[in-house]
């Protein structure tokens, strides 16, 4: 099967091997080394019985022989899928096993031989998503998808060799967009350190320190990078393209801000799901001051075709994957050869609607999936999985704004003790609930069914028995105040507790240094996450540079 993206890497690395391809803190690869790298190892994989068709999995890691590992699968014939080595054991395993795949390419660039499911015509990649019967989907996407993914993103952005961050997660279909955008125009892919990905702080900074030009992130990352860069000082000023997808974009006086003070860079708005990738797009012009608080998702991208039924929208074009793997019902239900077309019309779950200028405007879910960081997350997965517990006897899993967050909040009656950590064990970490709530029973309708209306509100933090002291203290609480918009914080109440996530603690820290000049680490202030904790550690913190 060919590939266009393949063909493009190949013509780059032939024209200049010497030009640098990816980047990490400890290096470069140069595209002429990736190239010769992959080679070697897709001979290796046919060696060792990869058919085309068939899935190898990528369990490396975020480093260069990750992209060495999914070229060669490219070359072998093979789909990748690449596995986050750092989500739990239990996820891999179902991966692994669900996707079929032959061959596990391992650190080292290792392989292992597994018994192999059927080879799909085509397969470039798989991925995969959240599910309501607490089974990921395995989504079976081919080269022409890729293919046509690629080659849009740079006519629509740039073909200039933009300098890339690769931030998605692996598995996530976006790092597909990433590595090949950047592959594929010459440029160079920056992979982070996992610290680095995490905590916001250190990733304005690297932006800025690594003259990041391309950057793709959910919207609720854009947005807090955004409020938090005028506390640190590091304005990307090298940013010239920006995509977010995953969720509905909201314009916040945050992003406003950025984009006024980096007036070279533009921002996309992406819309498509797993089973597609990219299906809609809108970029904002004018001034940002001027950008809508809603702006649409857009109009179909090249190839794409939009129908709207019953406010559903249905997506036909070359970019429409091959279906579940495993799962030939669902494939029916979600791909529909319909009026006799050759290519199947993805239904895509999503309520929208066409404003006077045609634009798709998204309205929400026609299910009660929701998105957290840019991940689909179905509340049902969640329950299937939290209710095969032992000592859970019912339970409801719930989505729940909180400090401007999509989070999940779990109800459960039964015994609680260690289950946040045997829940860690099995999902990954947007689908663990930020709050786990203790009840009796669960209110039901006159129908038997769990009424999630009558749940009950969460609890308050609890009295704040020690009020935060002069100085440190009270600046912290201040902080914790406007970012999460809570009054009456002690000294010993739990950020987390409060609805504090990674996200929001990224911009506490920002917001601090603008009085303290001392770091604090997330890590560090996650594991102690108290008033007090966070006091004492600014306290004992020496500033950066200081003797």
């Amino acid at each position: 099967m060919s590939s266009r993206v393949l063909e493009l890497v190949e013509e780059r690395a032939l024209a200049r091997p010497g030009a640098p391809a990816v980047e990490t803190a400890d290096g470069v690869l140069d595209l002429g080394t990736l190239w010769e790298r992959s080679g070697r190892l897709a001979d290796r994989m046919t060696a060792a019985g990869l058919q085309p068709g068939e899935a190898a999995a990528v369990t490396t890691g975020r480093t260069p022989e990750l992209l060495v590992a999914v070229l060669a699968v490219l070359r072998a014939g093979g789909g990748f899928c690449v596995v986050d080595p750092g989500q739990p054991p239990a996820r891999t395993r179902h991966v692994l096993r669900e996707s079929g795949a032959r061959l596990v390419v391992g650190p080292g660039l290792r392989l292992r031989s597994r018994r192999p499911g059927p080879a799909r015509e085509g397969l470039a990649y798989v991925v995969f998503t959240s599910g309501s019967t607490g089974r990921p989907k395995a989504v079976a996407i081919p080269h022409r998808t890729v293919d046509a993914l690629i080659e849009w993103t740079l006519a629509a952005t740039s073909r200039a060799p933009l300098r890339t961050l690769q931030f998605a997660p692996l598995g996530f279909d976006v790092f597909v967009q990433e590595v090949f955008t950047a592959l594929c125009s010459g440029g160079v892919l920056i992979l982070p350190g996992e610290d680095e990905r995490r905590d916001l702080v250190r990733l304005a900074e690297l932006l800025r320190l690594r003259r990041v030009e391309r950057l793709f992130v959910p919207p609720v990352v854009l947005d807090r990078l955004a409020a938090l860069v005028p506390y640190t000082g590091a304005f990307p000023t090298t940013l010239r393209e920006v995509a977010v997808a995953g969720e509905a974009l909201r314009v916040t006086p945050a992003i406003r801000g950025l984009f006024a003070e980096v007036p070279g860079c533009r921002l996309h708005h992406h819309y498509g799901p797993s089973e597609t990738h990219v299906a809609v797009a809108h970029t904002l012009t004018g001034p940002p001051s001027d950008w809508p608080d809603l702006p649409p998702i857009g109009a179909p991208v090249a190839g794409f075709t939009a129908r709207v039924a019953d406010g559903e929208l249905w997506l036909t074009g070359p970019g429409v994957g091959l279906g579940y793997l495993n799962d030939p019902a669902e494939t029916a239900r979600r791909f529909r050869h319909d009026h006799g077309s050759a290519r199947p019309a993805y239904r895509t779950g999503d309520l929208v609607a066409r404003d006077p200028d045609g634009l798709l405007r998204f309205v929400g879910r026609a299910d009660d999936q929701v998105k957290i960081r840019g991940h689909l997350a179905d509340p049902a997965e969640v329950e299937s999985v939290l209710g095969s517990l032992p000592g859970v006897r019912e339970c409801a899993v719930v989505a729940e704004q909180v400090a401007g967050e999509t989070q999940l909040a779990a109800y459960v009656a039964g015994t609680l003790t260690g289950l946040r950590a045997r829940l860690a064990a099995r999902l990954p970490a947007h689908l663990l609930p930020a709050r786990i709530q203790p009840v009796d029973r669960l209110p039901l309708t006159a129908h038997g069914k769990v009424d999630r209306a009558r749940l009950p509100a969460p609890p308050p933090p609890g009295p704040a028995d020690e009020p935060p002291a002069e100085g440190v203290e009270r600046d912290v609480a201040e902080v914790w105040t406007a970012v999460l918009g809570r009054e009456d914080i002690g000294r010993d109440h739990s950020f987390l507790a409060l609805g504090g996530t990674s996200l929001s603690a990224a911009l506490v820290l920002a917001r601090l240094r603008a009085r303290h000049p001392a770091r604090v680490d997330l890590r560090a202030f996650l594991a102690a996450p108290t008033v007090r904790e966070l006091a004492r550690r600014l306290t004992e913190t020496r500033p950066v540079g200081d003797a």
